[in-house]
């Protein structure tokens, strides 16, 4: 798109949304949302010929909604609807405080009441973005020091991937979106790709990604091609978890102190992210089991999440909040995947709390955990890493007061 004289990327419009001039921010905010509003009817159309085909397919295939036809083609037997439904509860009850207490806390810093959707990115106290690389050289290198701290092997592994060429991370113009790993099958081997200008988010992406990469580096030994991949919910325990535990060496990047900010935001990302997978899974569960709704109601729905899962305020921008699901590119490609990455959230939460009582052990059991690949149901996984494959209340309520302890440690260091 078009922004100040210069054609950008929508990854690459994100920088403006971490500067201070909040001028700058609502511009940048408001430029890529007009981009988006002019598609909306087409992407209203599009996701309804996708409504009615998978509706279609589920009820050819003898099930009643495509909601029960998605969980028995992902292979979800170890968890149910009603099991993502007390989830969300779940979330609801213990997360969501945890979330509006940090959006009270910008807001009292930023001296700004209420909080704008352009308001959530920015330093809350006014300082530069964070900057952790110039260039993806910095990055690759930078990543390579915190992995030879962390562990040996893990460092090993990354060091193969800069051998063999399988790190694509610049972003470019006419690149796609995003950032994942693949995995080269036939050469049992992991491929990274994203998009890296030079953010903090750019950090958190490569140790996900190269969580991913060492997964698929500790199964490739396995006999059956089947074992040598995890199901997702598993393999996000993989990445989430390499973002915590190479959070302890973020110094390869920063300051001391712009470390500690780092962390900080890391972990408020995690907040963030646990009362987001409820808004967009509950919004799929809604979708799949009102066959037959309008535009309006659908709409409606969306926003009523929102609100439930605490959400900023979005007065005069009623039409952009309305059609915000648009950007998630889950719902149109990949229907019902989405609550994995809360599910695995809740894992690597516990890898984590594992590895601050016992760094050697958590490593040891996270390991061994990743060379089971998928030759094992997603408890014993979860088990095999030291984790309980829960989403109650008990089980997600410690994990809230570990994040919102060890955030209260880096706020007074700031």
């Amino acid at each position: 798109m078009h922004f100040r004289g210069e054609e950008k990327t929508v990854d690459a419009m994100a920088l403006f949304l971490e500067e201070p001039d909040r001028a700058l921010r609502q511009e940048a905010w408001e430029r890529i949302a007009a981009r988006r509003l002019q598609d909306v009817d087409k992407v209203e159309e599009i996701f309804e010929r996708l409504l009615d085909l998978r509706t279609r397919i589920a009820r050819n295939a003898g099930f009643e909604d495509y909601r029960d036809y998605a969980f028995r083609r992902l292979g979800r037997f170890d968890y149910s609807a009603a099991d993502c439904l007390e989830f969300h509860a779940s979330i609801e009850r213990t997360v969501v405080p945890a979330l509006k207490h940090l959006q009270a806390r910008r807001s009292e810093q930023l001296g700004l009441f209420p909080l704008r959707p352009w308001d959530g990115a920015v330093d809350p106290l006014g300082r530069p973005p964070l900057r952790p690389f110039k260039n993806v050289a910095g990055l690759v290198a930078g990543s390579q020091r915190v992995f030879d701290q962390l562990d040996s092997g893990l460092g090993a592994g990354f060091q193969l991937m800069q051998d063999q060429r399988l790190l694509d991370l610049a972003n470019r113009e006419g690149k796609a979106p995003g950032g994942f790993q693949t995995a080269l099958r036939e050469a049992r081997l992991p491929f990274i790709f994203m998009n890296a200008v030079g953010q903090q988010r750019d950090v958190e992406t490569i140790l996900h990604e190269a969580g991913h990469a060492f997964h698929t580096l500790a199964a490739r030994e396995r006999d059956l091609d089947a074992y040598r991949s995890a199901p997702i919910e598993f393999c996000e325990v993989a990445s989430m978890s390499m973002e915590l535990l190479g959070n302890e060496f973020i110094e390869e990047f920063y300051s001391p102190a712009e470390a500690r900010r780092a962390r900080r935001k890391h972990l408020e990302g995690i907040v963030r992210i646990l009362t987001w997978v409820p808004v967009v899974d509950a919004f799929q569960h809604w979708v799949y089991t009102h066959p037959g709704h309008s535009r309006t109601e659908r709409s409606a729905e969306w926003i009523r999440l929102l609100d439930r899962f605490g959400d900023v305020d979005w007065s005069g921008l009623e039409e952009q909040r309305a059609a915000s699901w648009h950007r998630v590119l889950h719902l149109f490609v990949v229907p019902f995947y989405f609550v994995e990455y809360g599910i695995a959230q809740l894992g690597a939460l516990q890898v984590w709390a594992n590895s601050k009582r016992d760094k050697a052990g958590a490593m040891s059991d996270y390991k061994a955990a990743l060379a089971l690949g998928g030759s094992r149901p997603l408890p014993e996984l979860f088990a095999a890493a030291g984790c309980r494959f829960r989403f109650d209340q008990a089980t997600i309520a410690p994990l809230v007061e570990m994040l919102e302890a060890e955030l209260r440690l880096l706020g007074h260091s700031q």
